[in-house]
């Protein structure tokens, strides 16, 4: 009689936890194709130079995009206490098909492409993620989540040597916020890791063609998914606090 009860207690509390663990639905997954110029020389011309890179269809972050998002679902998420909503779901819900993100997919100066975005998702920018928390409360409903979380890669240019003489490469940033539905910040993390590859500067300007700067790209991309495996523990011990 008392292992009975002792098995029921159990089940009672497995259930009760599983039940309290709070539902997150991922609502944009995307890279920034412009890259941050603050560590090197922002000239008229270099500028311009970056956005003609943004639209040169020779320019792809698709593969670091696939890569992190591939690493992101199968070794990430499992380590954070929360029940994540399928992107199939997410992606498949009429409101999310028809959102329309006030901070989203738009043109840079140069009228292009300043985004590359996972297939199916929206591009929705955490810089205005308040706003858009808000906006998206009718989807977190729908979906029946707690919280809502935005996923984006950057990049920007990371200078060594002196005046116009040395190297550069590129560094890879992710930014992850998390919010509760009510627009509550939950937790904003983000994590940096620099290329292998480097390249040399030209008059104190990278060279700016695809064939150099993306492999710098997708470099930076693989050294942050090394870091970011090393490191998920400790991230997810911290999320997992501010969740319960």
């Amino acid at each position: 009689m008392k292992k009975i009860t002792f098995v029921i207690a159990f089940l009672s509390l497995f259930m009760i936890s599983n039940a309290q663990k709070k539902k997150v639905a991922i609502v944009t997954f995307y890279a920034d194709k412009t890259i941050d110029l603050s560590e090197v020389d922002a000239s008229a011309d270099f500028i311009a130079k970056n956005t003609n890179l943004s639209n040169d269809p020779n320019f792809n972050l698709s593969k670091p995009l696939e890569d992190f998002h591939k690493a992101f679902f199968n070794d990430y998420v499992g380590e954070f206490d929360f029940e994540l909503v399928s992107e199939e779901t997410v992606l498949a819900l009429p409101e999310y098909k028809e959102f329309e993100a006030e901070y989203g997919d738009y043109k840079n100066l140069g009228n292009q492409e300043a985004f590359e975005a996972v297939e199916g998702y929206k591009v929705i920018q955490s810089f205005g993620s308040r706003l858009e928390v808000k906006n998206l409360e009718p989807i977190a409903d729908a979906l029946g989540v707690d919280a809502v979380m935005f996923v984006r890669l950057s990049y920007k240019f990371n200078k060594t040597g002196i005046g116009k003489l040395g190297y550069y490469s590129v560094q890879a940033r992710v930014s992850l916020d998390l919010f509760s539905k009510d627009n509550k910040s939950i937790f904003q993390f983000s994590e940096i890791a620099g290329s292998k590859k480097k390249a040399v500067m030209v008059g104190g300007i990278p060279v700016m063609t695809p064939e150099k700067i993306q492999p710098m790209c997708e470099s930076a991309t693989e050294e942050l998914i090394t870091d970011m495996n090393k490191k998920i523990d400790r991230l997810s011990k911290k999320a997992n606090k501010k969740l319960n």
